[in-house]
């Protein structure tokens, strides 16, 4: 017999009377775990010339946050759901503000990767309880406009972390990136325990632990044969060793899946042709954004010599034009469909990047560029998403929104560590742009070949964009996303799940 869902203090059609004070908690605390991926993107030369870290060092840096939320965000998602959100919530904002603290203080590159493996645990608390408390505490008529709000948050601290990084840069040290989110998640704790009521499901499925780990030490042995390829060599045993276990252990993954009772990735849900299109597009495109954000930044400083705010500012245009493009993707998929929306909006990236590739040098044609592929990611990224939650039942939506969360995370995390590594390789090795030789009597050689070998990871990324592209097509070709919505719909169930229709009809 199913345990009876514990709701304090909601009334399903009404909703908590103090839901858009809990909203306004929650989005705050949504707010330091988005802001803590991009505030970092300017500092990684402060991070750099402060600790002494070499580039591969400075990849952990960036990587390990996504590392772990990818890693931990389905799992943690159901240990809320079975132990209380408000629980799992405030057990996030106290462990990100304390992790926050270490990270502000880090003495050595390690100490600092550490640091940020303990804020991805803590922002993977974080993020699915602020939407599950929300989706508990909303009547199902106010339930979008809330999560509208939601999301517009997390695009407005994804846009200003670079801005927040630089203003503080300007005034302190690099530690105070990190140590701004103490005051803030002290604030978050006392409102989240005052407002935010309890609610847990005790017949949620149990934690696929078997799963998790798999797919967790997966990403890391192949993030850290990325990563160090370019430091000990790509032929190096452990690198290989590196590479092998990854591909095991994704092998193994995949299998597990189809065995557990209780899998983290439901066969029947990745089985959906629209699924699998969305699964590679989205992290394809935040492959992208995460990558080359990282390496242009470093290039903004240490080559151009933007101070941290100036080299923030850079990306302001960015995210306005991703807010452009994702208001303008829903009358475009209304009319072409979202297949074309997304293709289109991977079409406008690459003449964007295949743009700076050529004009490389000067700043102007690279601060278009990112603008640019602002807009192409706003044009293509709603729909790639719609393709994930719209494929899936709506008693699965949690899990298809806890895949793209995933997803997200985890292409981000192997854009940073695939571009930086392409980087490094093409200017001769990760030593040679280390922050300290882009500075001081000496360093033209060290700024001069940075900038030649921006055009590899510009390239390689365009390759990716073409691939993903060109997946999309073949994978959604005949199926709802192909047409405008309301299209002739004869013959769709079939075309994006022919297995489950000819087992419907077996079973008739």
């Amino acid at each position: 017999m199913k345990e009876p869902t514990h709701n304090e203090g909601v009334r399903a059609d009404a909703g908590h009377p103090d839901r858009w004070r809990i909203l306004a908690v929650l989005c705050a605390a949504l707010c330091i775990v988005v802001l803590d991926n991009t505030i970092l993107s300017v500092a990684v030369p402060s991070i750099g010339d402060g600790l002494g870290a070499s580039e591969s060092e400075l990849q952990w840096i960036v990587a390990a946050y996504s590392l772990v939320i990818a890693g931990l965000l389905l799992p943690l998602g159901g240990v809320g759901d079975r132990t209380g959100r408000r629980r799992l919530l405030l057990c996030g904002v106290a462990g990100f503000g304390a992790a926050s603290a270490l990270a502000a203080f880090a003495g050595s590159a390690g100490q600092l990767v550490v640091a940020r493996f303990l804020l991805g645990v803590a922002g993977a608390a974080t993020m699915p309880a602020t939407l599950a408390v929300l989706g508990n505490v909303f009547p199902e008529h106010e339930r979008a406009r809330a999560i509208a709000l939601w999301s517009g948050v997390s695009s407005v601290a994804a846009g200003g972390g670079p801005v927040v990084g630089g203003l503080l840069l300007r005034h302190f040290w690099w530690g105070s990136i990190f140590l701004v989110n103490v005051p803030v998640t002290i604030a978050v704790f006392i409102a989240a325990w005052r407002l935010v009521p309890d609610s847990r499901d005790p017949a949620t499925p149990k934690m696929d632990v078997v799963g998790s780990l798999t797919w967790t030490v997966a990403l890391t042995a192949l993030l850290f044969a990325v990563i160090e390829g370019g430091e000990i060599g790509w032929t190096s045993a452990l690198v290989l060793a590196c590479f092998g276990a990854a591909a095991v252990l994704l092998v193994c993954f995949a299998w597990w899946q189809r065995r557990s009772d209780h899998p983290l990735l439901s066969p029947a849900t990745v089985a959906d042709r629209r699924m699998q299109a969305g699964m590679v597009i989205v992290p394809v495109l935040f492959f992208a954004v995460f990558g080359l954000q990282f390496i242009l930044t470093q290039w903004l400083q240490g080559v151009k010599g933007l101070t941290p705010l100036a080299a923030g500012a850079v990306f302001v245009p960015h995210a306005v034009a991703v807010l452009v493009g994702s208001l303008a993707s829903t009358p475009l998929v209304e009319r072409f469909g979202a297949m074309r929306t997304v293709v289109g909006g991977v079409a406008v990236i690459v003449a964007a990047l295949c743009g700076a590739a050529l004009l490389h040098t000067d700043l102007a044609p690279i601060a278009v560029a990112v603008a640019v592929l602002g807009l192409g990611v706003g044009l293509a990224c709603p729909p790639g998403v719609e393709l994930i939650m719209g494929s899936a039942p709506p008693e699965q939506a949690g899990q298809a929104a806890g895949i793209n969360e995933t997803i997200v995370e985890a292409g981000g995390a192997l854009g940073v560590a695939v571009l930086g590594s392409v980087l490094a390789a093409a200017a001769g090795g990760a030593g040679s742009i280390a922050p300290e030789h882009l500075v001081g009597p000496g360093s033209d050689g060290a700024r001069q070949a940075f900038t030649d070998a921006l055009t590899a990871p510009i390239w390689v990324t365009v390759g990716v964009l073409v691939v993903g592209a060109a997946v999309v097509v073949r994978r959604t070709r005949g199926t709802s996303a192909d047409r405008p919505p309301g299209g002739d719909d004869r013959g769709e169930a079939q075309a994006e799940n022919p297995g489950e229709v000819s087992a419907g009809r077996s079973a008739s």
